[in-house]
């Protein structure tokens, strides 16, 4: 949309006022419905309800797939009735579905196209129903599509971090984070229903019409979105649309930057961040400012990173000193990774591994958070396809930070609502972090909480140095 354009629809508008509203893509919804659903088996659990609730068609957007990935796991039968293939399948002889994913990388990085192509032809064996995966190879060499969103019957959606995947770690893990042989998993999606709905489905049609050239094959089913008037959640979708990548949008969409951006130079209070990564140079511009910005109230900045991203260490690390350096000791920012523990096998009585950080959720002042597919780096604000959704509520961003917190702190919620958010972090945040160090050091009794404070270098239980970074491709 062109900017004068936009600048009259935002004056325009019942929403106009408030400039964390991106102006030029789709605009704020009020009517909607928000359920957050941290880490996998909650997520899982809530998205095969609604699968087997689907009666009109299923549409969903991913950076990755495993065909035999089960999303219910409690019993034996769950194990094979709930692999991804045999249960879109067995939907797929009743409504259509349509599935779109990255193309993959030519060579070096993961997943290949090779490895895509492997999915597409398993998810489209003979004997499936109205079933249809296509690939979508209109990234630039180096990015990717990386969106993930799921849309049922126009009725209900789900967007977050969340691939439906075991590629490179399996998503499927517990708010407990119960030591497994796998990487454990710490990741957030959202549900919602009501007229966001729309603009999700929205996104993914204009992604299907762009990619599909069978004429046939592109026309997709629609319903009429379902809201309830009385809902009042505000909701705007935003995205990550790379320049000249699609015709719907030759000068790309970069409505997931203008929202962070914004969300960080109008901090009042206390921004919170999670993130795989820390690289963009407009996020620590912008996070500088905030910091270096006289407050009249105490005013904190808390991020949680992986401890060891996936080819992004070096780069967390080094972004995280510059934020500790411009901090100067104040105890404005603080940066933690997540721990579990489990009984050791050997002469030690209890062995302390790193939760890998996947979700990408932003809260400022218990009023704006966010949650979507957008990592803080270039490539989820400029150059890779990214959807998140924005919502302006005071409850629901106050109950997700309650609920967070309980987990990586090991609280109840009652126990972190009770107090504020500025004494939680000054005290709660900096006391369990340095007990868990003492306790790794130790060895000798399980992680009471999962907060530890980010060490850059190597980081607890690594013994190989670190290699030279790579492009990353993340996931």
């Amino acid at each position: 949309m062109p900017d004068q354009k936009a600048k009259e629809l935002r004056l325009g508008s019942w929403w106009g006022k408030e400039l964390v509203w991106f102006p030029a893509g789709t605009p704020p919804r009020v009517h909607n419905q928000v359920t957050a659903l941290i880490d996998g088996e909650n997520f899982f659990g809530e998205l095969h309800q609604q699968l087997c609730q689907a009666k009109y068609y299923v549409f969903i957007a991913g950076w990755n797939l495993t065909p035999h990935f089960p999303i219910c796991r409690d019993t034996q039968e769950e194990l094979i009735e709930t692999r991804l293939l045999a249960l879109l399948s067995k939907i797929s002889r009743k409504v259509p579905v349509r599935i779109l994913l990255w193309n993959g990388a030519p060579l070096l990085f993961q997943p290949t196209t090779r490895h895509t192509k492997q999915v597409k032809q398993t998810m489209e064996l003979p004997g499936q129903g109205d079933l249809i995966c296509y690939l979508d190879s209109s990234a630039k060499p180096s990015h990717c599509h990386h969106q993930k969103t799921i849309i049922i019957d126009g009725r209900v959606a789900f967007v977050g971090g969340m691939d439906l995947t075991t590629f490179m770690g399996d998503r499927f893990d517990s708010s407990k984070h119960p030591l497994r042989a796998g990487i454990n998993w710490h990741d957030v999606q959202l549900k919602l229903e009501g007229e966001a709905v729309g603009d999700l489905e929205l996104n993914f049609q204009q992604r299907w019409q762009a990619v599909v050239k069978k004429k046939e094959a592109r026309i997709l089913p629609h319903r009429t979105i379902e809201f309830d008037q009385n809902w009042e959640t505000p909701v705007q979708i935003v995205r990550t649309i790379p320049r000249k990548n699609y015709r719907f949008a030759p000068k790309g969409e970069f409505g997931i930057f203008h929202a962070y951006t914004t969300l960080i130079a109008q901090a009042k209070n206390f921004i919170y961040l999670e993130n795989q990564y820390i690289w963009s140079a407009y996020i620590l511009e912008a996070l500088t400012n905030a910091i270096k910005t006289p407050h009249t109230e105490p005013f904190r900045v808390v991020l949680v990173l992986p401890a060891q991203a996936e080819d992004g260490k070096w780069d967390n690390d080094k972004h995280v000193k510059r934020l500790r350096e411009l901090d100067g000791g104040r105890g404005v920012i603080s940066v933690y990774s997540l721990y579990t523990s489990g009984p050791n096998i050997g002469k030690v009585p209890f062995t302390y591994r790193a939760v890998y950080v996947h979700a990408k959720v932003a809260i400022v002042d218990d009023e704006w958070f966010m949650v979507g597919s957008a990592n803080l780096n270039n490539r989820g604000l400029i150059t890779d396809s990214e959807i998140n959704a924005l919502i302006h509520h005071q409850d629901l961003a106050k109950e997700l930070r309650i609920n967070l917190w309980a987990e990586h702190l090991g609280m109840s919620p009652d126990e972190v609502s009770r107090k504020n958010p500025i004494e939680l972090i000054d005290r709660d945040w900096k006391e369990r972090a340095s007990t868990n160090r003492e306790q790794l050091k130790r060895r000798e009794r399980p992680l009471q909480s999962r907060v530890y404070s980010y060490d850059t270098g190597r980081m607890p239980g690594m013994w190989l140095p670190e290699e030279l970074e790579v492009l990353s491709l993340e996931h």
